[in-house]
C-alpha cells in the first residue's frame, strides 16, 4: 500500500463545494482515473465537472461517469469585488429591476461612500473551489490559461514542477489509475463499483493486462479495484459469487496497451 502525503490535497477537497477535473491528454488510463475521481467527489456531495479537450469514442463506452465529461471549457462566472473594508458593510442584497439584476451593497451609518474605482469586475474566475490537473496542462492549447486562477492540484506520473499548483502529487512509478486507487481512500473518498471499475479498466490498459510496467503495488491496486466492484452481500448467510473482470466491463474490452476495442476480454 502506497502512502502519499496528501494533507494539503485533503484540506482543499474538504473545504470545497465544487470541483473541476481536467484531463489534458485523452487516453484510457487518464480518463478512467479522472472519471473515478469525479464520481467519488460527486458521491461526497461536490458539484463536479470533467474537462478533456478531445472527444471520447466507442472505445471509452465501458467507463462510468461519461455524462460528466465535456470537451469544451467555459468559465462564465462573474465576480464583483469591492476594495472596501468588510466591517463597514451592513448588508448585501439584490433585486429585479424590470428584468435587470441589481446588486445592492448597504454600508453602515457614517461609513465612507464606495467610489467607482473601488469596484472590481472579473468574469474570468475559477470554475470550481478545487481543481485537479491530471498531467501536463500544455496539451490544453488555448485553455492552458485556466491554471492562472483557482486552487489547483497537480497529479502526474512525470516529475514536473508546476508553480501554479497549490498541491502536487508525483509518482513516477505508477500510471494515473494506480495513483488514484490509493489516493481516493486517503482523501476520505469512497471507492465504489463505478469508480473501481473505471480504475480497473485504466490499470489493465496502462499495464497491458498487468504484464508490463508493474510493481507489487500495481497488483495490489488491481485487487483493491476488483474488490470494490464486487456485489455487496446484503443477505445473511448467502454466499455471493465473485464478479469476474469480464462481467465488470459488461461486453467487450480493450486490446491491452491500446484504446482499440477487443471483442474477447483478455484477463
Amino acid at each position: 500500500m502506497k502512502n502519499y502525503n496528501v494533507s494539503e490535497i485533503k484540506q482543499l477537497v474538504n473545504n470545497a463545494k465544487s470541483a473541476l477535473v481536467t484531463i489534458p491528454q485523452l487516453n484510457v488510463d487518464s480518463v478512467g482515473a479522472g472519471l473515478a475521481l469525479a464520481l467519488a467527489l460527486k458521491k461526497a456531495g461536490k458539484d463536479v465537472k470533467v474537462f478533456c479537450p478531445q472527444k471520447t469514442d466507442q472505445n471509452y463506452s465501458k467507463l462510468s461517469g461519461l455524462e460528466l465529461l465535456s470537451d469544451t471549457f467555459v468559465s462564465s462566472d462573474l465576480v464583483v469585488s469591492l476594495n472596501y473594508p468588510l466591517d463597514q458593510i451592513e448588508q448585501v442584497s439584490y433585486n429585479d429591476d424590470g428584468g435587470r439584476l441589481n446588486l445592492v451593497v448597504k454600508t453602515k451609518t457614517n461609513s465612507p461612500k464606495i467610489d467607482n474605482d473601488k469596484i472590481i469586475i472579473n468574469n474570468d474566475s475559477s470554475s470550481a473551489d478545487v481543481c485537479f490537473m491530471l498531467g501536463d496542462e500544455t496539451a490544453l492549447g488555448a485553455n492552458t490559461s485556466i491554471t492562472s486562477k483557482g486552487n489547483w492540484v497537480f497529479v502526474s506520473p512525470s516529475n514536473i514542477n508546476k508553480t501554479w499548483a497549490k498541491a502536487t502529487l508525483i509518482d513516477p512509478d505508477a500510471p494515473f489509475s494506480e495513483i488514484f486507487t490509493f489516493l481516493l481512500p486517503m482523501l476520505g473518498l469512497e471507492l465504489d463499483i463505478d469508480s473501481g471499475k473505471d480504475l480497473l479498466i485504466g490499470l489493465r490498459v496502462a499495464t497491458q493486462s498487468f504484464s508490463v510496467n508493474v510493481s507489487p503495488e500495481t497488483f495490489e491496486a488491481g485487487a483493491v479495484c476488483l474488490r470494490a466492484t464486487q456485489p455487496l452481500d446484503t443477505a445473511p448467510n448467502v454466499p455471493v459469487e465473485p464478479m469476474p473482470i469480464q462481467n465488470i466491463e459488461k461486453s467487450g474490452s480493450f486490446t491491452p496497451g491500446t484504446n482499440k476495442a477487443n471483442p474477447t476480454p483478455v484477463v
